[in-house]
Formats: structure tokens, sequence, C-alpha cells
């Protein structure tokens, strides 16, 4: 009996341990505006960083489309995000991400962006330009994205 319990009260702290590694990883701070976001994403995404794109968005709603014409998939979990964006990344060599225009609705407590992303998709798609939308909504201590969606 007293082997049993040793056993056990040796076996909690590693069940503890594996236990905090299974918690999710805490955020990043938030962007403290809404441009300052716009130039982190763009710097990001221009080096294909999908780790550094999904330290920016708001896992508890965002939802996701970078293949143009996709429907938007939720991202519930950081892995989840970052899965998404580093699939599509993967693909593309990109050559250049630039912001081109910025939209913000005081009253509806939102931001939005459009970029064009130039690169080269490989196969038959080839080099083209395409126009990538955001929307990002304030967090707490700063602003983070809750949707990003690709366009032809």
């Amino acid at each position: 009996m007293a082997l049993r319990r040793f056993w056990l009260v040796a076996w909690i702290p590693c069940l503890s341990l594996a236990i905090a590694n299974a918690a999710p990883e805490p955020r990043q701070d938030a962007a403290s505006t809404p441009f300052q976001l716009f130039a982190e994403v763009e710097e990001a995404w221009g080096q294909s960083d999908a780790e550094r794109l999904t330290a920016l968005l708001d896992t508890t709603t965002v939802r996701i489309a970078l293949k143009p014409g996709a429907p938007l998939t939720f991202a519930v979990t950081r892995v989840a995000a970052s899965f998404l964006l580093q699939d599509q990344l993967r693909l593309v060599r990109t050559r250049r991400f630039q912001m081109v225009r910025f939209d913000c609705d005081k009253k509806r407590d939102l931001c939005r962006a459009l970029a064009v992303w130039t690169g080269d998709w490989g196969g038959r798609q080839g080099p083209r330009a395409v126009r990538v939308a955001f929307t990002a909504r304030p967090a707490t201590g700063g602003w983070l994205l809750t949707e990003i969606r690709a366009e032809d």
C-alpha cells in the first residue's frame, strides 16, 4: 500500500507539468494602435513569418481564408491559426507585401486594411498579385486581427 501511495505522489508533479505544457501559449501584447498592428502584419507577412502573424491574432474570434474564394475558417487556437497561415505561406514565394488602404470606423470599433500580396504561387497559377483584407478590433491592451481574407 505504501508503495502505491509513493507511486501516486511521484507522478503528480509529472502530471501537473504535462498539463502546464498543454496549456495555450500566452499571447504577446497587442499593438497599441491599429496602424501599428497593420505595420507589424506587413513586416511579418513580407518575411512569411507565420508565428509572428499568429501573435497578432485574436484567436477567440479570428477567421482566416488565405486562398482566394475559399470560405473563412475559424482558428480557435494559436496552433490552428499558425497551421492555417504556415500552410498557405509556405506554398507562395512572397516577393512583396504592402498595405495600401486603411479605414477605421470608431462607431463600430473596428479598423480595416487592404494589402497587395505579390508572389509566385507556382504551377499553373505562377506569379500574381492578390488583395488581402484585414479586420482588427480592440482587445485587452491594444488591437488584434479578427479576420484575414484573400481576394482575387
